[in-house]
This record gives structure tokens, C-alpha cells and sequence, in this order.
């Protein structure tokens, strides 16, 4: 995505040759850096759902303090833990486009061993729209790479996307800042903010509200688990990059918790019985916070539509080096 501002020519640069190397190099996705801070996962074994590593480090203070700057180091990257979604079989499936041959969705193909997949349980209305999404990752990737992803119009992502971390290396993070009434989740990739209240109010009905990009957020604790419910969703938004779609109607539950000081656990449950025969509930996700950047200055990382629409014209939907 390219950058807006700050001495963003170099960022700019960085930026966009990110996109370009996802999204038009297969050997790109199989290279991207994975964060140092990487959870300790048993021998091929990746978190699945419910499943969570042991907490290896330092108890915390106060378990309910969730402030600071949360990396994401698990490398699954979608909503959920379906098969050929994220990245854990992009190298095999950009390979297999190019060589017009079916990809091999085997676990000798796969970046993350053990993986235990759980596909969402479509009803025919949700089956339909998931076929109309063209995402730019995994195997229903089309013409050109990006095919309708809202985000090359700089849309924003929204939530859950935007808790899933699904940008590479750097980026993969957001900041929790916590009052005393409300907490805020910032992104820095899309500089999009989102608002969660904590002071006890009850979540509007539909008839009540317009729908808005990130939903209305109320949280509370369950003993040190923050349990966030959220509704309202403007319905243009994807839950992920692989294009899982959603309905005004969806309703969403985040579980967070401190494993020790440093690492934190999330879990979501999407609940939209329109397009989900079922409750769809996420992989765990795992975060580690980020005590060395913590004070770094911003990124000012913006989608500007100006800029996009030039990038995709040019390089993204003009496929350059195919």
C-alpha cells in the first residue's frame, strides 16, 4: 500500500514493492520474514481451534492490563483455519496457476504442519456471495491479482479484518490504548482506529443504527478475559483476505487474554445466520507485545485512493512481470 506522508518516499517505495512481491511473486509469501518474537509451538503442531500454547514467560501485573503495541506471531493470517486460505499454501497455488495444474493441498505442501482446518458451514445465500468475492490469496485468486478486494479501492477493512494481522513482516501489528470507559484498537497499516466501550452500556438493536465499518463494540470482563460483542457491520467488508463475506445481521465475539505479561490470546466467533449455517469460529490467534517499538515513531501508513488507483493501473492490475 502506499504512504501518504512522513519521508514517505522511501516508505512509499517499501510499501508498494511489499504489495508487489505478495502479490506477483510466488516466492515472496514462502520468504516473508516471520517476527522473532515467535511463540514456542510444539514439532508439527500449529495452534488450531482451541488450542493455545503455555505461557512461557513472566505473570502479569494486572492480567487486565491489555496497553501496549501486540504483534501478531502465529503465521496462519485469515479469519479462520480453512484449507488453502492465508499463506500456508500460496507458494504451491501461484505455482500451480502459472503452470496451469492443479495445486497439491497436501502436508508436503503446506508452510504450517499440523494445521487442524475448519471450513465455515455456508447456506446457499452465504455460498453465493463467498462464489462473487475475488480475493488476491489462496486458491479462488483471480484475474487481475487483487481481483474485487475492497481494499484496492482503500476501503477499510474493518472488523474483523483488521484483527487478524494479515499484513507481512512489520506490519503485522495493532496497539491496544485502554481507559477507563472505552478501549481503542489502532492499526498503523491503514491507520484505522476502532472504539470498544467499557462502561457498562448494552449494544443497540439494528432498527437502532446504520451500519458502519467497524461495527459498535461494547467489552466487559470475565474474570481477566475481555470478552468484546460487537454488531452493526457495514456489510462491505471481507472477515478476511481470502473473502469470507458477511451480512448487516453478523454478530461477533472477541475472547482476550493475557498468557503471561507478554503474550496475548484472541478468539473470535462470528455469529450470521444468513450466510452461516453455524457459528464460525476463528483459529487462536497469538500476539506478543512489542516492548522494543513500543515508543516508535508513526509510520503515517495511509491507503490513499489517489495513489492506489495509480498502483493498480500500473503495476497490481497491469500484472507487470507476468
Amino acid at each position: 500500500m502506499l504512504l501518504a506522508s512522513k519521508t514517505a518516499r522511501h516508505a512509499s517505495l517499501n510499501a508498494a514493492a511489499a504489495f508487489v512481491l505478495v502479490l506477483l511473486q510466488p516466492l515472496a509469501v514462502a520468504q516473508a520474514a516471520v517476527p522473532d518474537t515467535q511463540v514456542v509451538i510444539p514439532k508439527s503442531r500449529a495452534p488450531g481451534p482451541g488450542d493455545s500454547p503455555e505461557a512461557k514467560g513472566p505473570r502479569p501485573a494486572n492480567p487486565r492490563d491489555l496497553t501496549g503495541k501486540w504483534n501478531r506471531v502465529t503465521e496462519f493470517q485469515s479469519y479462520g483455519a480453512v484449507k488453502g486460505g492465508a499463506n500456508e499454501f500460496q507458494n504451491e497455488i501461484l505455482d500451480a496457476q502459472n503452470n496451469n495444474r492443479q495445486p497439491d493441498l497436501s502436508q508436503a505442501k503446506a508452510r504450517i504442519k499440523g494445521l487442524k482446518y475448519v471450513e465455515a458451514v455456508f447456506t446457499p445465500a452465504g455460498k453465493a456471495a463467498f462464489d462473487k468475492n475475488r480475493p488476491g490469496y489462496g486458491l479462488r485468486i483471480g484475474p487481475p491479482r487483487l481481483g474485487n478486494d475492497p481494499q484496492g479501492n482503500c476501503d477499510p477493512w474493518g472488523v474483523p479484518r483488521m484483527l487478524n494481522g494479515q499484513v507481512a513482516g512489520p506490519h503485522a501489528t495493532w496497539e491496544i490504548i485502554q481507559e477507563k470507559d472505552r478501549m481503542w484498537w489502532y492499526v498503523p497499516w491503514h491507520h484505522e482506529v476502532r472504539m470498544v466501550w467499557m462502561d457498562g452500556r448494552k449494544l443497540p438493536t439494528l432498527d437502532e443504527v446504520d451500519p458502519v465499518w467497524n461495527g459498535y463494540s461494547v467489552g466487559h470482563w470475565e474474570g481477566n478475559t475481555l470478552v468484546i460483542n460487537s454488531m452493526g457491520f457495514n456489510e462491505k467488508t471481507w472477515l478476511d483476505h481470502n473473502g469470507y463475506p458477511h451480512t448487516f445481521d453478523m454478530k461477533l465475539e472477541e475472547r482476550y487474554r493475557l498468557l503471561d505479561a507478554n503474550t496475548l490470546e484472541l478468539t473470535m466467533t462470528l455469529t450470521d445466520p444468513e450466510y452461516y449455517a453455524e457459528p464460525f469460529k476463528s483459529d487462536v490467534k497469538i500476539w506478543k507485545r512489542d516492548t522494543i517499538n513500543n515508543k516508535a515513531w508513526d509510520e503515517n501508513a495511509y491507503c490513499v485512493a489517489s495513489e492506489e488507483g495509480r498502483f493498480n493501473r500500473l503495476i497490481r492490475d497491469g500484472e507487470v512481470g507476468k
